[in-house]
Formats: structure tokens, C-alpha cells, sequence
């Protein structure tokens, strides 16, 4: 026990020991950082290799020893790989076996073949030790160059070097005393067995100190770099803010935290003034049930809403909202789409209005009609429909020209949008024929209607060059039954204009 506590092994051991709960500490606070892991497990078996070897002293067993020298070397070697890692490079992971291989069959032929001297098996183990670190050496002054590890890596690789040096001294040591056929009593009292212990294990320290600083270098670079970034980040999103051409807002928790100046003409309303004030307080009460879902979702999708100005006034807004980032916080970007509005209901009215007259398009009508019959046949509600055709049009062409035709036309259509309900539904059907769908009404109700505006247009004067212009219109009507469909109402309705022709004209007919 006192050879122990008196031997340089010990205090190596103490050392490399710290030095083990010094990388593991490095490579738990580094994170996710490559390359402090293999220097802990590096460490860690370096030293199980020393405790293996300080058994085979203690009891002489061969196979502590053979363990003891493979499992050394092993560490050191995973140990260097942890270089390669940590500068981004393929480490060379086959220096692992093949040095613990290497030293484990020279001791095992050792032990169990043929004695060999031991300040060969000495000078044997400092050749494969002191030739790893050169591939670390190789690899901090050949990587890609980093500006803030410069100066540390090339401290690390100059220790490292060191360590080579004093290693591979100890093989030449250890060779020259074999060749001389000296033998140690007691290898571990030997120049070259205690070289490492007072000049190699010190670099080997100051190595692992180098990495822990380069580490921390890299972690400080980054952090720098990070901060910059976000900076730059922030000042790219200050400009966006300032030159957007849409009203942008950032939020926290829902409540305005910033906005842009296009916000602020947006809604006629200060900065000042909107700051800590809820999201939906730019929006009408009937948009507010979206406005809550839109900050749950944060999709940034954009959706219709109606904005208020400051002057309670509304206008079409599109509103998106997406996470901004960590902080919970979300961005909004609102665009005033009242031209896009005007835009499409001007498209929708082409789309569904005849041009001429501005009574629906047959398949407006139809589209709406489909949906008027499933509603009266789901509440049982009362509906008629009505085939309206204006009597002897073709004449009024003949005899006062075609523009005299579409005036009437246009007419004819503005007087039965104005005696018509809100819920009616009227359009053109081609040429001079118009069609009505009236819901919720009674077949008696519908034709007093109907009688109203057959005499509406008969007393309505039409002014033309060759004198006053008389029209009346003929009309047939149908009610609706259960188990009616349009297109059998319509045919219902069609006999009954015919009806009304064959009758004279001019008149209301329904079917019995």
C-alpha cells in the first residue's frame, strides 16, 4: 500500500481522474455539441485501463495486465476521435481496435507464447500511444478554418504534440534498454516507465484543458453569431414592418404589442391608442367568434372579416395570424380588400344577371330554385311558380326596331323586380320569356300577385316614335305539390301559359 501511495501512478490516476469529471461535466452542459462526448468516454476508459493494470500489480494476473494496456490505449485513442468529431471530420474509428488489438496480442504472446523484455512491451505500448495523437494534430491544423478556434487549436495540437513527443521518447528509451538486455526488477521504477507519468500525462492534462476551452470558444462564437442573427433578424422585421403595404400587428396573448404605420392609416386610429388593446377590437361583434379562432389556429391562412375604422365605420378586411416565435408570440397582417370586394360582386353579378334586363340567368334561377323546393319540402311551406311571356314581342321588333324591343324588355323586367319580394326569385329565361318562383305563397296569393302586375304593365306607357307602345304579358301558373321537382313545375307552369295564349292572352291561367 505505501509503494502505492508513493508512486507516480497514483497521482496520474488522480489526475486523469479529474480530468474524467471534468469532460463529463463539458460534454453534459455542451449539448448538443459533437465531439465532448467521446472525450468523457475517452476518459472514462482510460482510467478503467489504469485501475485494470493497478489489479494485475496487486495480484499479478495476465489477463489485468493484457486488458489493463488494450483498454488504455482504447481510451486514448476514442478519446482523439472526439477532435475529429468535434470539428465535423469522419473520425477514423478503426484506430480503436486496432491499437487495443495490436498492444492485447503482443501482451497476450507475452504472457501465454514467449516472454518478451519488458522495456520492449514498454517501448511497444509508447509507439502505438505516441503516434495517435498525430492524427489529432493532423486534423486541428488541416480543418476547415474557424476564425475564433484558430488560436486554441492550435494550442491543443501543440500539447497533443508534446504528449507524442515524450511518448515516443519512451519507446526510444525503453527500445535502446532492451537492445542493452536491461531488465527491471520492478518496470514501474523505470526512466521510461515514469517518463509519461511526469512530463506526458501533465501535456496529456493540458490537452484536455486546450478542448474544453475550445468548447467554450465554439459556444461563445455561436452564442455571438446567434445574437447577430437575431439581431439582424429583428431589424429586417422592424423594416418589413415599416414599409409593408398591409397593416401588420405583433400580439401577446391576443392584445396588440406593436403595429406598423400602415396600421395606423388603416383604421384612422394612433399607435398610442391601440397598444395593449385586444385584437378584436379593430373588428365588427359579428367577426369577433373568427377572430378567436384565427389566434387559437395561428395557420396564417387569411380570412374575410369586417374591420372598423376609428369612425365606426366597416370595411372588408383579410386578417391572418401566425406564431411568431418561442415567446408565444403571433403576428397579424390585415389588408383592406374593399376593391377586391367590389371586384367580385361585380364578377358575381355578371356572372348570375342577365345583361339586358338584370333578372337572374337561368342558372342563377335554377341554382336557387333547387334550394327554394328542398326547403319548401323539408317545412312543408307552400310554393308557386310562374312562366310570364310578353305578348306579341316579335311585333314590337318588326315595327319599332330592335332597341324599342330591349327597352321594353328592360321594363317589363324593372317593374316585376319592384312589385317582387325579397325572397322572390325572377329571371329571364330567353328572348321574351321570364319566369318567377314565389316561396311561402299560396296558389290564390300568388295569383292576385301575379293579376297586380299583369295590370301594372298594362297600364304602364311605352313612348315611341309612331306613338304611345300598349304591351301585356300572359302567365301561366303552378303550385307546388310533394312530390313535385323543378322540372315538373315548370311543365306545369308551361301548360298553363299556353292555356293563357289559347285563351286570348293577356291573363292568368292555372291548371285545375
Amino acid at each position: 500500500m505505501d509503494s502505492l501511495y508513493f508512486s507516480p501512478m497514483l497521482l496520474g490516476l488522480n489526475l486523469l481522474l479529474a480530468s474524467a469529471v471534468a469532460c463529463s461535466a463539458l460534454w453534459y452542459f455542451s449539448r448538443p455539441y459533437r465531439g465532448p462526448g467521446l472525450w468523457m468516454l475517452g476518459a472514462w476508459t482510460l482510467i478503467l485501463g489504469i485501475l485494470l493494470f493497478m489489479g494485475f500489480m496487486a495480484s499479478g494476473n495476465a489477463l489485468l495486465n493484457v486488458l489493463g494496456n488494450a483498454t488504455q490505449l482504447a481510451g486514448e485513442a476514442i478519446l482523439l476521435l472526439g477532435i475529429f468529431r468535434f470539428l465535423g471530420l469522419p473520425p477514423p474509428y478503426w484506430t480503436v481496435p486496432l491499437s487495443a488489438s495490436s498492444m492485447a496480442l503482443v501482451c497476450s504472446w507475452h504472457w501465454w507464447v514467449a516472454p518478451i523484455n519488458s522495456e520492449w512491451l514498454v517501448a511497444i505500448y509508447a509507439v502505438i500511444g505516441g503516434l495517435l495523437p498525430f492524427q489529432a494534430c493532423w486534423a486541428l491544423w488541416q480543418a476547415p478554418a474557424e476564425r475564433e478556434l484558430r488560436g486554441v487549436r492550435n494550442f491543443v495540437a501543440l500539447a497533443l504534440l508534446g504528449y507524442a513527443c515524450v511518448t515516443l521518447l519512451r519507446a526510444g528509451i525503453g527500445l535502446q534498454d532492451g537492445l542493452q538486455g536491461i531488465v527491471h526488477s520492478d518496470v514501474t521504477r523505470s526512466f521510461s516507465y515514469l517518463l509519461p507519468y511526469n512530463f506526458g500525462i501533465p501535456l496529456w492534462v493540458i490537452a484536455l484543458v486546450g478542448l474544453a476551452l475550445m468548447t467554450m470558444r465554439r459556444i461563445l462564437a455561436d452564442s455571438q453569431r446567434h445574437a447577430e442573427q437575431a439581431q439582424s433578424s429583428a431589424e429586417r422585421f422592424e423594416r418589413l414592418m415599416q414599409v409593408a403595404n398591409a397593416g401588420m400587428l405583433v400580439l401577446q396573448q391576443g392584445r396588440i404589442v406593436d403595429t406598423n404605420p400602415r396600421l395606423e392609416q388603416m383604421f384612422g386610429r394612433r399607435r398610442a391608442e391601440l397598444i395593449d388593446q385586444p385584437l378584436g377590437s379593430l373588428f365588427s361583434p359579428a367577426s369577433q367568434a373568427n377572430i378567436a379562432d384565427l389566434l387559437l389556429q395561428a395557420d396564417g391562412r387569411p380570412h374575410d372579416v369586417e374591420a372598423l375604422r376609428a369612425n365606426g365605420r366597416g370595411f372588408p378586411a383579410e386578417l391572418s395570424v401566425a406564431a411568431l416565435d418561442s415567446t408565444r408570440q403571433q403576428v397579424a397582417e390585415i389588408r383592406n380588400v374593399t376593391h377586391r370586394k367590389v371586384l367580385e360582386d361585380k364578377l358575381l353579378h355578371l356572372a348570375t344577371t342577365d345583361p339586358l334586363t338584370d333578372a337572374l340567368n337561368r342558372r342563377a334561377f335554377y341554382a336557387r330554385a333547387e334550394h327554394e323546393l328542398k326547403r319548401a319540402k323539408r317545412h312543408t311551406h307552400p310554393l308557386c311558380l310562374a312562366l310570364l311571356d310578353l305578348d306579341h314581342f316579335k311585333q314590337v321588333n318588326d315595327q319599332h326596331g330592335h332597341a324599342m324591343g330591349d327597352q321594353v324588355l328592360r321594363q317589363f323586367s324593372q317593374l316585376c323586380r319592384k312589385m317582387a319580394r325579397s325572397t322572390d326569385l325572377f329571371a329571364r329565361f330567353g328572348g321574351e320569356e321570364f319566369i318567377f318562383l314565389l316561396p311561402d305563397t299560396e296558389l290564390q296569393a300568388a295569383r292576385q300577385f301575379l293579376e297586380r302586375l299583369r295590370e301594372a304593365l298594362q297600364n304602364l306607357p311605352l313612348k315611341t316614335p309612331q306613338g304611345s307602345l300598349q304591351i301585356s304579358v300572359s302567365i301561366g301558373l303552378a303550385q307546388y305539390q310533394e312530390d313535385s321537382t323543378l322540372h315538373l313545375l315548370q311543365e306545369a307552369a308551361d301548360s298553363a301559359l299556353y292555356r293563357a295564349k289559347q285563351n286570348g292572352r293577356n291573363r292568368v291561367e292555372m291548371l285545375p
